[in-house]
């Protein structure tokens, strides 16, 4: 028996999720579908109202919820209102500044991401590359190490020969000396 779970969002779209058989790249493209739609319906409503928002308003839920701090917000901000042409003024080049930087950001996060998508659908090209690579250094490393040890059997040989005549050699001296 197949069991799902019906989450709803602010769309009443809904995420299917089978537990029995779990599928995340299934659920990860609603999740992105659902993303999508909302941000289109938001970019929507915001053509719709024809607002643009440079900078962050003060939310009203703060405004209605009343309190000491929140009477001292309101006072200040009805002091500053005459000046705020004056620090819109002053902010914009920060303000400027900041969004060049997030650009800058931006640009550089979807390089990054377009460089691991890349770099994931190769990564299996890749992988076999690198098992190729990695089986033909170690036959050249054992071929190496064959041959030197083929050279150093060689060598103990003469030095075996080598020794063998300095004994019969000694041995012969002696003989001669202690006649």
């Amino acid at each position: 028996m197949e069991k799902e779970k019906k989450e709803f969002g602010e769309n009443n779209q809904e995420i299917k999720i089978d537990y029995d058989n779990i599928d995340v790249a299934r659920i990860m493209d609603q999740i992105k579908q659902k993303i999508a739609k909302e941000g289109r319906s938001r970019e929507e409503s915001r053509k719709n109202s024809g607002a643009r928002l440079m900078y962050p308003s003060f939310s009203p839920e703060l405004e209605e919820t009343g309190g000491l701090k929140n009477k001292l917000k309101k006072i200040l901000l009805t002091v500053m209102k005459p000046f705020s042409p004056l620090i819109k003024l002053l902010i914009l080049p920060v303000y400027d500044e900041f969004r060049h930087t997030v650009r800058i950001l931006d640009q550089t996060n979807r390089k990054i991401d377009d460089l691991y998508e890349r770099e994931r659908k190769m990564e299996g090209w890749e992988y076999i590359k690198l098992l190729h690579n990695l089986s033909h250094n170690m036959v050249v490393e054992l071929t190496k190490l064959k041959i030197e040890e083929e050279d150093l059997k060689l060598k103990l040989r003469i030095l075996e020969k080598d020794f063998e005549f300095l004994r019969k050699r000694e041995k012969a001296l002696e003989k001669h000396l202690f006649r």
